[in-house]
């Protein structure tokens, strides 16, 4: 009996991980669920950051299109107040990291930032995904939460 209830417990965890759905909340405005399939009709790109002195490809859905979907503004309209916005991206063990919006759009950055599902070309595990926020070019993964759940976009101050 407890077999079948442990195998049940990690069929629902397996699958839980492989079709979560990502919030993204931005502030004043309601929160916009993406599940796996709107994600799936995002641009994508790719992102390498260093892992323990290793380049690893990451790729996913760039994070700019992603807040897109939220309504945040980008592009050529992200300017004066709108700098002052930070991205909050929170991971599922309370980890999260932050960057400012301008960094997070191609028009300010070069590398993209990327809301990865697959490493070096194969799906992530259990312990990354099913997201992981990349960020290309950084020379350390501080900046990189693995099991990536939510995504906040507020004023700075």
């Amino acid at each position: 009996m407890r077999l079948l209830l442990a195998l049940a417990f990690t069929a629902l965890l397996a699958t839980s991980v492989a079709a979560q759905d990502l919030k993204v909340t931005v502030a004043g405005r309601d929160t916009v669920t993406l599940a796996p399939k709107d994600l799936a009709a995002l641009p994508r790109a790719k992102a390498t950051i260093k892992v323990k002195g290793a380049d690893v490809t990451y790729e996913g859905v760039r994070l700019d299109a992603v807040l897109a979907q939220a309504g945040v503004v980008h592009g050529e309209r992200l300017m004066g107040r709108y700098l002052n916005q930070v991205v909050i991206a929170r991971a599922a063990d309370g980890f999260f990291s932050v960057l400012s919006l301008a960094e997070t759009d191609p028009v300010y950055r070069a590398n993209p930032v990327v809301v990865a599902d697959t490493v070096n070309g194969h799906k992530l595990d259990e312990r990354e995904g099913p997201y992981r926020l990349v960020v290309d070019g950084d020379l350390r993964p501080s900046r990189a939460p693995r099991q990536l759940t939510s995504i906040e976009v507020k004023p700075a101050f």
